[in-house]
């Protein structure tokens, strides 16, 4: 779940808009249900296994509406401006990161460069575990969820719900490691159907159609999740969870 990366940078999720962004008008709102419900039907059932290709086609198209209803934009970051924030964060909250900094490095963005010279075998960095981003360490309103089938079962999914929790919540103590993330990825989700043509004859086309049809099932299901619950999970989601920003 990441957004498409652009050149050589690296997918990380998205920055967002502030929570008090502009709400979804009610008739776009409506709208946008209905094609979840069909995005549903067409991502989850069976029938559609043996046809992959046309129900590939078809959430496509059913998806280029839902993107132009959550009127969806690409959202940049300047990643580099939250170095330092980033740093003092690791250090007050007990990382170890002398002799290191973060630089950006020509066609790889942001990477650990060496500020000093490190000796064989010599610890260069330490993160305490209450650093690493985990269903366990944040996003504690995530329990509201713990006998959703897809949050429960599915770890991936899970951890990516946190994130967008974190996002977009008030004052959320992981905001400086959240503007680090890259922005952008490269995945299959992107690719145009002349791209994804292309795999035809290939392995891989199978594993991508199913990835995409995966997203979309799982992205029309949340959709559906919080916007008819009340829940502390469905208040800090409920206006901002797009497709884009799930994927």
């Amino acid at each position: 779940m990441g957004r498409k990366k652009a050149h050589a940078s690296s997918r990380g999720k998205q920055q967002g808009p502030s929570p008090q962004q502009k709400h979804i008008s009610a008739a776009k709102r409506n709208e946008l249900n209905v094609l979840c419900e069909k995005l549903f039907h067409l991502s989850s059932n069976p029938a559609y296994v043996t046809q992959s290709w046309n129900n590939y086609l078809d959430i496509s198209e059913v998806l280029l509406k839902v993107k132009r209803l959550e009127e969806m934009k690409t959202e940049s970051s300047q990643r580099s401006q939250g170095i330092g924030q980033f740093i003092n964060w690791l250090t007050e909250n007990g990382a170890q990161v002398d002799g290191l900094s973060i630089a950006e490095f020509p066609g790889y963005d942001l990477g650990l460069k060496a500020e000093t010279d490190f000796t064989e075998n010599q610890l260069i960095l330490e993160i305490p575990r209450a650093l690493i981003f985990s269903t366990y360490t944040a996003a504690s309103e995530l329990t509201i969820l713990q006998n959703d089938p897809l949050v429960q079962h599915m770890p991936q999914v899970a951890l990516a719900i946190a994130l967008l929790i974190e996002r977009y919540k008030e004052n959320s103590k992981w905001k400086p490691y959240l503007e680090m993330l890259p922005s952008s990825y490269n995945t299959v989700l992107y690719m145009k159907t002349n791209d994804m043509i292309e795999l035809k004859g290939s392995p891989t086309l199978e594993a991508a159609l199913k990835q995409c049809r995966n997203i979309a099932r799982q992205y029309s299901y949340f959709n559906k999740v919080f916007q008819n619950t009340n829940n502390a999970v469905s208040a800090i989601l409920r206006n901002v969870f797009t497709y884009e920003r799930y994927w």
